[in-house]
């Protein structure tokens, strides 16, 4: 399937457009997958309370986070560069899958429309990280929210990012908007929507 082709299906109804990723993603060079997904805590300082995010994302993803240094000087807001604000931690293919898989279910298994790129880029946001599943209330700890990021890539994006011999990725083996939304429709089972309604019980 070529490149104009896809182009085209922008146009047409949802399940020809549909019918054409199939088709495209039958070549394994075109077929996407979830590369990673990164979990984030701003906290703007370090301290006791940069240390409870690290543990929050540490209980979620199991893996060791890492903290995040400021990169500029603001005096407003007491920063200075290489100053601990924050925490990330990242998770790649099978656990990354399996991790998304609980934290959509935070949103009642929808996405914003709007939250997603056309490089394969997509993301939400989380407000109570005691929401997602297997997760509890500590009163050490309290309540924090997240920033949830992932990636869908297709095979060949490393030649971008590779120490030696890089190259330069055409636009159209990037992963499109409407191509991640199906991706994690067919999936993840995700509901694309305009606007989040949440139910809490």
């Amino acid at each position: 399937m070529s490149v104009k082709a896809v182009k085209k299906t922008q146009k047409k109804s949802r399940k020809e457009q549909e019918k054409v990723f199939e088709e495209m993603w039958t070549h394994p060079m075109k077929k996407p997958y979830l590369e990673k997904v990164v979990l984030n805590i701003g906290v703007g300082a370090g301290g006791e309370e940069l240390e409870r995010a690290f543990t929050v994302l540490q209980t979620i993803s199991d893996k060791t986070p890492v903290k995040t240094l400021s990169k500029k000087n603001v005096k407003e807001f007491n920063l200075r560069i290489g100053r601990p604000i924050g925490t990330m931690v990242t998770i790649r293919r099978k656990e990354a899958e399996k991790l998304l898989k609980r934290l959509f279910v935070v949103n009642n298994d929808k996405m914003l429309r709007k939250s997603f790129d056309n490089y394969g880029n997509f993301g939400f946001g989380i407000t109570e990280h005691i929401t997602i599943p297997g997760i509890e209330y500590d009163n050490l700890i309290g309540i924090w929210g997240l920033d949830v990021v992932g990636r869908i890539v297709r095979p060949g994006l490393r030649v971008k990012y590779r120490r030696k011999g890089r190259a330069k990725v055409p636009k159209h083996h990037y992963v499109s908007r409407a191509e991640a939304q199906y991706f994690l429709e067919k999936n993840f089972g995700i509901e694309i929507v305009d606007k989040l309604e949440l139910e809490y019980m």
